[in-house]
């Protein structure tokens, strides 16, 4: 009886207790294997997204870039050629010059030397360089190479770091008469401001910087960094080498970035846009705290439901268990409990297991519809595009496809506000879905633009909807009090492309074309724009 007694002091744990510690350790594991692969699934989600808009947005600049140094070289071609007449009456010279100068914002001075470096003319006269001979290395090339050229940055006789473009002045016995240069003033307001705007830094941490073809900073937000080179920096080795691509990078100031990055055939420049790893993380893990906070009342539910239900399902244990030791005291027990011995309790158990996993995998479907919606105008946004266009290329269905931009939407959030450059993408969203039908599907691909695709139509359908669409948002009062225009571009698959790539590139191709004839219209792609 004494060895009895001693067995019987031992520490036991009551079943109840068991079943609860059980079902705290099932849902903690599992919410922790559940919140693990879904902060791994939105991190890698985010970095992907993040690489893609950036050389998204770095290749754009880089096609807007490539055709602005285009146009300046030309600009500086034929005035060469009109000055080759005036280079004996400096007056004349002066007079062009001021005119070309007030004609175009490319450079912030244009110079004629003659074929020893001296200063002829200058615009503007300010600059005050007039009948001054020039002996910096630029010029130096000019006079000796005789063609044109871009120079690397230096600093000028006026002391300011300027990028130099120059264009060689022969007469009509093609004897050398000296050159024409065009500064750009890079410190200063210049030509790449007209491409990059207020939008070269974010909030966030991105920012956006150009390199020269020998990895010298040519524009960076930071005007302190001006000149200087980066070419350790591999992403800026790989624009050396006439790349373009997107990686994980840790940058000359040893910060991980996500980079897109583009080269510019043009000048030989290249446009990287970055954001830092830190901010993409924090956003992930921000997320993930987000969807504890919501999940802890559920859990905490269920952990109040599973003690209910384990004391309801051990009671008839407890009572032989009491039973039991009131008869190993010796005391009386009239009646004996009724216990029913079947596998009740496991099978509601296996149901409370059932429940919990039921409520994680609907958050984690909750997660996947926003990771595939766009938050601020309810459209699908760019990863759901990507998915369908791709479900259709492999299935062969052919389909068209529509860009729109907002015509001059960067004016909508300088003059009203960006919360009025929200409530217009709203509108145009809620605009689109309510012309949709089961056989179009749209989407925000990013900023102020958007994709119509639209499966088994042709590209002359896709343009008389494009036109509907245009039309609708012309005679409509948006929310900054006055119609909005848009641009639009249209191709198809797989008249235009064999991949969603080609067949989305030629598309914005065909934007971009709308936006040059004057915008508010739809052109439908064809290959002389490429």
């Amino acid at each position: 009886m004494r060895s009895m007694r001693t067995t019987d002091a031992a520490p036991r744990i009551r079943l109840v207790h068991f079943i609860i510690l059980l079902m705290l350790v099932s849902i903690s594991i599992i919410s922790i294997i559940q919140i693990a692969a879904s902060f791994k699934a939105e991190r890698d989600s985010l970095y992907e997204t993040t690489l893609e808009l950036n050389y998204e947005s770095a290749k754009k600049m880089s096609v807007t870039m490539n055709s602005l140094f285009k146009a300046m070289e030309r600009s500086l071609k034929v005035t060469s050629e009109h000055l080759e007449k005036s280079m004996q009456t400096p007056d004349s010279i002066q007079a062009q010059l001021d005119l070309v100068t007030r004609s175009s914002n490319y450079f912030n001075s244009q110079m004629v030397n003659d074929a020893n470096g001296n200063v002829l003319a200058i615009s503007p006269v300010s600059v005050g360089l007039t009948s001054k001979k020039l002996t910096s290395k630029a010029i130096l090339d000019a006079i000796e190479q005789r063609k044109a050229a871009i120079s690397a940055p230096f600093e000028s006789v006026t002391n300011r770091l300027i990028v130099l473009m120059t264009n060689p002045i022969f007469n009509s016995s093609g004897q050398y008469l000296g050159s024409l240069g065009g500064a750009i003033y890079l410190r200063e307001n210049n030509v790449l401001n007209d491409i990059f705007g207020s939008n070269s830094y974010s909030p966030s941490g991105s920012y956006i910087y150009v390199v020269d073809g020998a990895g010298n900073l040519i524009y960076h937000p930071d005007h302190n960094r001006l000149g200087e080179n980066v070419s350790a920096n591999p992403v800026v080795a790989k624009l050396i080498n006439g790349h373009s691509g997107k990686e994980k990078v840790v940058n000359t100031l040893g910060v991980p970035m996500l980079a897109g990055y583009s080269y510019v055939p043009a000048n030989g420049w290249g446009i990287v846009v970055q954001s830092p790893l830190e901010e993409i993380n924090e956003k992930s893990m921000r997320l993930i705290q987000n969807a504890i906070l919501y999940s802890l009342p559920f859990l905490l539910l269920i952990l109040i439901l599973t003690a209910w239900l384990a004391k309801k399902l051990t009671l008839p244990f407890a009572r032989l268990a009491a039973t039991a030791y009131k008869i190993l005291n010796g005391k009386q027990v009239a009646d004996l409990p009724k216990v029913r011995t079947n596998t009740y309790e496991a099978y509601h158990l296996y149901k409370t297991m059932l429940i919990t996993i039921d409520a994680l995998q609907k958050k984690a479907n909750q997660y996947e519809l926003e990771a595939q919606t766009d938050n601020l105008t309810g459209l699908a946004n760019r990863r759901s595009m990507e998915t369908q266009m791709l479900d259709w290329l492999e299935e062969g269905t052919g389909f068209s496809l529509i860009v729109l931009d907002i015509d001059h939407f960067k004016v909508i959030n300088d003059t009203h506000g960006h919360l009025a450059g929200d409530k217009v993408l709203k509108y145009l969203g809620k605009l689109l879905l309510a012309m949709a039908s089961e056989n179009e599907h749209y989407f925000r691909f990013g900023g102020e633009e958007f994709i119509v695709l639209m499966p088994h139509m042709t590209k002359e359908d896709a343009y008389l909807y494009a036109e509907k669409i245009r039309n609708k948002l012309e005679l409509t009062i948006s929310p900054v009090g006055q119609p909005i225009t848009v641009s639009l571009g249209v191709s198809s698959f797989p008249t235009d492309g064999v991949t969603a790539h080609e067949v989305l590139e030629h598309a914005d191709q065909a934007l971009y074309f709308a936006k040059g004839k004057g915008r508010n219209c739809t052109v439908v792609y064809d290959p002389k724009y490429t």
